[in-house]
């Protein structure tokens, strides 16, 4: 008798074991799921902070050539007599294309920063809530939309 019931005990605790490892390994899979749907997200983050990165370079590239061209017109039209009206047309030009270029590495720069802090957000994704986290992600994307912005009426005043 004692045989049995520590047959009938030894045959519940093993279904209970064999039910908890199924558990325990469909909780595995969901993990691995979703570090891989993370591993993806922070790598396309990382590209974009990446590209960001090298548009403000670019971008502090051509405002130092602008700047540069702007100096040097500056000093063709000195050394011409040119009239005023011309000396106030380059520097209000150089005013714009300053500010333009102002905005737009002002703007790269907060695209980046919100790069680098959302891949830190999602390296340590399970302490966030998945809704904040996509609605930074969402702020981020705007704040590089407005970079974009900021460098197409860049190019359009440098255009001109």
């Amino acid at each position: 008798m004692l045989l049995a019931v520590v047959l009938v005990v030894t045959l519940a605790a093993g279904a209970y074991l064999a039910v908890l490892a199924r558990a325990w390994s469909a909780r595995a899979d969901e993990l691995d799921a979703t570090a891989a749907d993370l591993g993806r997200q922070l790598a396309q983050t990382q590209a974009d902070l990446d590209q960001r990165t090298s548009e403000l370079g670019t971008v502090q590239t051509q405002l130092q050539t602008a700047q540069d061209r702007l100096v040097e017109l500056a000093d063709e039209k000195a050394q011409t007599g040119d009239d005023r009206e011309a000396q106030r047309q380059l520097a209000a030009y150089q005013a714009r294309v300053s500010e333009a270029a102002g905005a737009v590495a002002s703007a790269l720069q907060e695209c980046v920063r919100g790069q680098e802090q959302l891949i830190g957000y999602l390296k340590d994704q399970e302490r966030y809530d998945p809704a904040s986290l996509a609605g930074f992600e969402g702020d981020v994307t705007s704040l590089c939309d407005q970079a974009e912005t900021a460098n197409a009426d860049l190019q359009r005043e440098l255009d001109r």
